[in-house]
């Protein structure tokens, strides 16, 4: 249950969506309901907007917000107390499958509705701006190989099994020493190439900067750059090269393997902890319905609405 990539263009929304999944409860409505200012914050952090771009990409996350708010918050609620009930017993793979599947649905439907938007604020960057993004990017990379490359593949192996722990603790509480082993022996047992993956996160920066370099010298419209961005989101997840999507399914399912096997490896009290947890998400999440019932509201009684 893996969620996190460099700058993408579902990044401009997407991160509103993996919030409400990833943080604690008393942070969910607090970070969501200040998302578009903290993304843009991140967005001109990596591109460093002009006054108009700022304007424009305030108007823009203000609209989409308001999207994710009314079409998405229901599903994402129902997502997660689903998720809640199955946490009281072992996962198989093929639950942990669908539970994937439907964090990818939410997401694509994020990036195909915000492509419009994005597309408006690439066709304004400038190459001074890009290099930026460049630059951000090549500082992540470097950051990624100091926390995950280290030399010899026992470290890497190591470096992996102990935030896969992290996260365990995370979620399902404290663990002892046999299921910590039991996990660690997982993961030695099914590698993940980190070199791979490396070579994952450039292919999917280089494209994103091909984009945004064809749409600047080229001074194309919206449209054009709509069009771009559209087959980029197509081709992000699994490249377009058979060595790509090979390697991008098995490292999908190297990620559902573990997740099944981990909550085969917890006890009782422990998916009871962690369905605990998610229970308190998605209860935050229904409050952020009900807010949004009432905002809306609030909009249809204004006049021109």
């Amino acid at each position: 249950m893996s969620l996190s990539k460099p700058f993408q263009t579902i990044k401009i929304t997407a991160i509103c969506c993996l919030v409400l999944l990833i943080t604690a409860c008393s942070t969910v409505r607090f970070a969501y309901n200040q998302g578009d200012t903290l993304i843009r914050w991140w967005i001109d952090d990596h591109i460093g907007l002009t006054t108009e771009q700022e304007f424009l990409t305030r108007e823009l996350l203000e609209q989409q917000f308001w999207w994710h708010r009314t079409e998405q918050l229901t599903d994402v609620s129902n997502t997660l107390e689903q998720l809640r009930r199955q946490l009281h017993r072992p996962l198989s793979t093929q639950e942990v499958s669908q539970f994937s599947d439907d964090l990818k649905k939410f997401i694509y439907a994020i990036a195909k509705k915000t492509t419009p938007d994005a597309a408006k604020i690439f066709v304004t960057l400038q190459s001074n701006q890009i290099e930026k993004m460049q630059k951000r990017m090549q500082k992540g990379n470097e950051k990624f190989l100091k926390q995950w490359l280290p030399p010899g593949v026992e470290r890497q192996n190591k470096v992996r099994a102990d935030k896969v722990i992290d996260r365990v603790e995370w979620l399902f509480g404290s663990i002892n020493k046999e299921q910590e082993e039991k996990i660690r022996q997982h993961i030695k047992n099914n590698p993940l190439d980190m070199n791979m993956v490396y070579q994952d996160r450039l292919r999917r920066q280089n494209d994103l900067l091909k984009v945004v370099r064809t749409i600047q010298q080229n001074k194309l419209n919206q449209q054009q750059a709509e069009e771009l961005l559209t087959v980029y989101m197509k081709n992000f997840e699994y490249g377009t090269t058979k060595e790509q999507q090979d390697f991008g399914k098995k490292r999908a399912a190297i990620g559902v393997q573990l997740s099944s096997f981990i909550t085969h490896t917890m006890n009782d009290e422990q998916r009871k902890y962690a369905s605990g947890r998610v229970e308190t998400w998605a209860l935050d999440v229904q409050e952020l319905v009900k807010e949004s019932a009432v905002l809306a509201a609030k909009r249809s009684a204004l006049p021109n609405r």
